[in-house]
């Protein structure tokens, strides 16, 4: 199919030789993860987990872990929290696919620091300024990084597509202007 769609073929090109400028974008990106995912450990470390199971009720009593436990609620741990720098990488990479960003960040506004070696239920709306921490995550992972990845294909694409319109992508530079000198005459 790539032999007899030109089109594909310069596609297929263009994403092959962006290859090794993609891997320097990637490293880039994983620095970038890496430190906001060391920030969000520090920050969240063990308070996303809360009180789940119980009616409005009971759980406007439950306070700890181990409140919630008493009533006959579970303590829940989400998939996406900050406990290690791992699941915190994790959880980063998810949000920049902008795919339950919000969720997230709502319990990190919600969280509430452990108290005596005891997990706290979170309080809505606790700390509304750790939202500034999500937002400038989203605006340079989702916006920036994202964009760099693009970038580097287009102007990788831009480079070939100029390449074939000069003539074939094997020919060489002398060729080239061989192909432009019998052009011109």
């Amino acid at each position: 199919m790539i032999s007899r769609n030109p089109g594909m073929k310069l596609i297929v090109t263009a994403l092959l030789s962006s290859l090794p400028s993609m891997t320097n974008v990637t490293i880039v990106c994983c620095l970038f993860l890496l430190i906001f995912a060391i920030m969000g450990v520090d920050l969240f470390k063990g308070q996303f987990d809360y009180c789940n199971g119980l009616d409005d009720l009971l759980l406007a009593k439950v306070v700890s872990s181990k409140d919630c436990l008493d009533l006959g609620g579970t303590w829940y741990h989400p998939p996406e929290n900050f406990d290690d720098t791992i699941s915190g990488f994790q959880t980063l990479f998810e949000m920049m696919s902008t795919e339950g960003w919000l969720d997230v960040m709502h319990s990190g506004v919600d969280s509430v620091a452990p108290v005596n070696g005891l997990q706290m239920n979170p309080v809505k709306n606790r700390t509304p300024l750790m939202s500034i921490y999500f937002v400038v995550f989203m605006i340079f992972g989702s916006q920036f990084i994202l964009n760099l990845f693009v970038g580097v294909i287009m102007d990788n694409f831009n480079k070939i597509k100029d390449k074939e319109e000069l003539g074939s992508l094997f020919v060489t530079d002398e060729q080239r202007s061989w192909i432009d000198a019998h052009k011109l005459g």
